[in-house]
């Protein structure tokens, strides 16, 4: 009589759904090459590495422009929409939703681009929730309790939290080396759809 192999008992342990990382976790990371309303645009992706929590040091955290819109003169306001999209931890991407707690520029300066500007940063949380919200009740109508699920997983993933960061002046740079305080949540299997 053959018996199951040791990883099968592992694998059966392992609760369906389990997450990888635990809702609203702290991390740290580093940028690993410039991101500016300067040099890059809508759809180009950019990497940070994880500095903090020890379980994920030195994985990679990645992300997409979603808006670069420069000042153009000294007196304009510069633009740059981003989101941190996926963590690749453990041999695969891990796909997440982050918000910007707080951040340092290349030299250590918090909340300033690399101009020493101040830069304003929002968080559009509360759009995505409303998504979910709207989602939910059109899934409702159109399936009962079945189609609110449906409804409010297609509403989150149509709005994903993305940041936004605004200075006076002609462009936003973070140089290579600034750092992101963010706060993680995982996306479960529902909210990828």
């Amino acid at each position: 009589m053959k018996l199951p192999s040791l990883s099968w008992f592992l694998l059966a342990a392992l609760p369906l759904g389990a997450q990888t990382i635990p809702s609203e976790t702290e991390f740290r990371v580093k940028l690993l090459a410039p991101l500016s309303t300067e040099t890059n645009r809508k759809g180009d992706k950019f990497t940070a590495q994880v500095l903090v929590p020890d379980q994920f040091k030195g994985d990679m955290m990645e992300g997409e422009v979603k808006e670069s819109k420069s000042g153009g003169k000294v007196r304009g306001t510069s633009v740059l929409n981003f989101s941190f999209h996926s963590i690749h931890h453990g041999g695969g991407p891990v796909p997440i939703d982050a918000q910007v707690k707080s951040f340092t520029n290349s030299k250590g300066v918090q909340d300033a681009d690399e101009e020493g500007r101040v830069v304003q940063k929002k968080n559009n949380l509360g759009k995505t929730a409303a998504a979910a919200g709207v989602g939910a009740l059109i899934g409702a109508i159109a399936g009962g309790a079945k189609g609110a699920a449906i409804g409010a997983g297609v509403g989150a993933a149509a709005s994903l939290v993305f940041i936004q960061m605004t200075v006076k002046g002609a462009n936003v740079t973070f140089a290579p080396g600034s750092e992101f305080v963010l706060s993680v949540k995982e996306r479960r299997a529902a909210d990828r759809r």
